[in-house]
């Protein structure tokens, strides 16, 4: 297909006059002196014609006398080819702008349901981010940002929205400042920030956004002055800028910060017990947001938690909570349109903060000192975004002439001596004196293995293991619901279990260990025996699971009732995979295509959270493999990971992750058919049919039912069967396949189809 370029009319007219010199020339050569040649003409698409724009703001300034904000940006293509046109659309940016202030510049007074006027925060000098163009919504007055909008904002006889020339434009805003009766106004002294958002522009509806932040008094750019988290904390789960609450605004903990401010406080309504509706205000910043979102479990689940009715969902207390509004889109009934289920829980603050061992000289690059502000304990409200006012959140204290809000924190601090910290409350072993989560203790349990020896003549496989938490032994009087499970690996290409989900009986040793013994000879799921794959040479991957007892609000053992109860609180336990020879010596591990890291980031205190089980809490990926592998791997891949079923094939959490892309569960190196491993894959257990490894890999979202690209899945499914693949057949047919799928389908083609680059 013949490419069309467009020359420009300043290259026109250069070659008119080139030609013309030319014909000047033939006719007798020159009666005067050549001019000088014309400049070239401007190399650029036009905003219509562009798949992907990014900007880059140049730089920023405002005129305190006029109230003007004015800034430069350029607009390309990822190429940095310059994109034309965009003041000639109807509605192309949306600017926030705002600055560094303290809490005290946003304070409102208020009073309390017992008539106490409420006229200072206790922590006011703790610095947050204002917004320059605040709003009301819903009656709530002060509410987030009101976004500036050049084609709707700008008076008349302005020009707002200027092109420059060579891809660069220039924004004039007058009057950009409205902080809607907030007592706070533009200051020089303090690092302020634009947040440019290209919103949905030209005919392909193209997004971008960026956040630039600058010191006034020497107009030079600055890094973002309040970085709190690592942005990869965001985006590991929320990948792509589509996925998140509205992509149009970017997803970048930066971006969300500019109107979802500390201040900010939203307006809800839900259903009562008795179908009634009810108004209430719930907590609008970012902080309140994602804590309040990110519990753990699906809301249907966590409403039928004791602890939830008793305390968190008190309606007079937490209304966001109690009326069934906790974010998720309402129906025309009050109620969510589908449950969330968000497996980043906010019971650990580590999931998100970096470890409150970190100092402002090891900050990781990029973080500035509010990083550490989480454990301090200062914050009067952030308690209060999980838990409601049910325990004295609004507390005040008179300080001078002052009434101060001072809310949980006023006992809830690990800095005053006592033992009723916060902050540490939420994760086992801080070495802080203050209470810690008993439910989080079971992570710091350590299994290993010795005198292992196997029986050929019986089939048996026995060895001893050991479980220590620091240097202290876990016996059998801390544990219960204990469950074992072995398999065998090759030693020389560990790329997969090769044998089913084989089981261990376990007892109690009197030296605090446990005996545990497998009989090996059962084949499971269609899978060869484990003992047949030891006798082949094959190293073993043993896995345990079970529940510990600790004192409440620690991470002490405390032993079991006469009856296995536990009177403190049940934690689940690590649940790694330990790869072993025969000879008890460390194996290499099963290779994974998988990097764990990936699952890590969203999966990061309970892989999965369900009714009545926590699941393999901090589990590796070979511990899911161990029953979604080599018991039922189309589970794991088509139900849980595909495009149809559960989990990641849910609607709900596609609007998270999408398992059309590859780099948010695989490196870049690793979503290739070159890594499909060496044996057959679980494709159904029902039948006990297998996939050929290549197959495996591509009909795991190709051949299912909400394939339909292209034929659908029969289409997919009979491509793959031509070209030497095994879909759905026997272990030995999907052994001894001779597909090719990677002559066509190399790392490079498979990334281009899936839109990774």
């Amino acid at each position: 297909m013949m490419k069309r370029y467009s020359i420009s009319t300043a290259v026109k007219t250069a070659f008119s006059v080139g030609a013309l010199s030319l014909a000047l020339a033939g006719c007798g050569g020159s009666d005067g002196k050549d001019g000088e040649d014309g400049k070239p003409g401007e190399i650029a698409i036009d905003i219509n014609s562009a798949t992907a724009v990014q900007t880059q703001i140049e730089k920023a300034s405002f005129d305190e006398t006029s109230k003007t904000l004015t800034f430069e940006f350029s607009l390309t293509n990822p190429n940095g080819v310059a994109v034309t046109g965009l003041e000639t659309l109807t509605d192309p940016l949306r600017i926030a702008f705002g600055r560094m202030g303290t809490r005290s510049e946003a304070f409102t007074p208020f009073s309390l349901e017992d008539g106490t006027e409420v006229t200072a925060r206790g922590d006011g000098d703790e610095e947050i981010w204002l917004s320059y163009r605040n709003a009301s919504k819903n009656g709530v007055p002060m509410t987030g940002s009101n976004n500036w909008r050049p084609t709707r904002d700008c008076q008349e006889g302005v020009t707002c929205l200027a092109y420059l020339g060579q891809g660069r434009y220039q924004v004039t805003a007058p009057e950009i400042i409205d902080t809607n009766g907030l007592d706070y106004d533009y200051d020089a002294n303090r690092i302020n920030g634009i947040y440019l958002i290209t919103y949905g522009v030209g005919q392909n509806k193209l997004k971008n956004v960026e956040a630039y932040y600058w010191d006034p008094l020497t107009e030079q750019s600055v890094a973002s002055p309040k970085k709190v988290l690592e942005m990869e904390t965001c985006t590991n789960c929320h990948v792509g800028q589509d996925h998140i609450r509205h992509g149009n605004y970017g997803n970048t903990a930066d971006g969300c910060g500019f109107c979802h401010t500390d201040y900010t406080q939203y307006s809800g309504s839900g259903v009562d017990g008795e179908g009634n509706t009810v108004e209430f205000n719930f907590d609008g910043s970012i902080k309140g947001l994602v804590h309040a979102v990110h519990t753990g479990i699906t809301e249907g689940d966590r409403r039928e938690l004791a602890k939830f009715n008793t305390v968190i969902a008190n309606a007079s207390k937490n209304p966001a909570f109690a009326y069934k509004f906790d974010g998720a889109a309402l129906d025309s009934e009050g109620q969510p349109k589908a449950e969330l289920n968000f497996p980043a829980s906010t019971a650990n603050c580590q999931s998100c903060h970096i470890s409150y061992t970190t100092t402002e000289e090891t900050l990781p690059e990029g973080l500035t000192p509010h990083a550490m502000a989480w454990f301090a304990d200062k914050d009067a409200v952030a308690c209060q975004t999980c838990h409601g006012d049910y325990h004295y959140g609004n507390r005040t204290e008179l300080v001078g002439e002052e009434t101060q809000l001072v809310g949980c924190v006023a006992c809830h601090s690990s800095h005053d001596g006592n033992t009723r910290g916060g902050a540490f409350r939420h994760f086992a072993a801080h070495e802080q004196d203050s209470r810690e989560a008993a439910s989080q203790a079971g992570t710091l349990i350590d299994a290993s293995y010795s005198q292992i020896n196997w029986d050929e003549a019986s089939n048996t496989l026995s060895f001893t293991m050991h479980l220590t938490k620091g240097e202290e032994i876990v016996t059998a009087d801390y544990t219960t619901g204990m469950r074992l499970y072995v398999n065998a690996v090759d030693a020389t290409k560990p790329d997969a279990f090769l044998a089913g989900r084989t089981s261990g009986s376990v007892i109690a040793n009197i030296d605090g260990s446990y005996g545990v013994t497998v009989n090996a000879a059962n084949p499971g799921y269609g899978l060869p025996s484990l003992a047949d794959a030891i006798k082949a040479g094959a190293n073993i991957a043993i896995t345990p699971s079970f529940n510990t007892c600790f004192a409440n609000k620690s991470s002490t053992l405390t032993a079991l009732d006469s009856e296995g109860n536990c009177s403190g609180a049940l934690s689940t336990n690590a649940a790694k995979t330990a790869f072993l020879t025969l000879s008890g010596e460390q194996a290499p591990e099963r290779a994974s295509a998988v990097d764990y890291e990936n699952c890590a980031s969203c999966h990061n205190n309970d892989m999965v959270a369900r009714k009545g089980d926590t699941h393999y809490r901090n589990a590796d990926v070979h511990t899911c493999a161990q029953c979604h592998e080599a018991g039922d791997y189309n589970s794991l891949i088509v139900r849980v990971h595909g495009t149809f079923g559960k989990a990641h094939g849910r609607e709900d959490v596609q609007s998270l992750v999408s398992s059309a892309n590859c780099s948010a569960c695989h490196s870049d190196m690793n979503f290739g058919l070159e890594n499909a491993r060496s044996t057959p894959m679980r494709w159904n257990k029902g039948d006990a049919s297998f996939s050929s490894p290549q197959a495996g890999v591509c009909a795991s979202c190709h051949v299912s039912s909400s394939y339909e690209i292209g034929g659908g899945k029969e289409a997919a499914k009979s491509h793959i069967e031509s070209m030497g693949g095994v879909v759905a057949g026997s272990y030995e047919e999907a052994m001894l396949n001779s597909e090719s799928c990677l002559t066509c389908h190399s790392a490079e083609k498979v990334a281009e189809l899936h839109k990774q680059d």
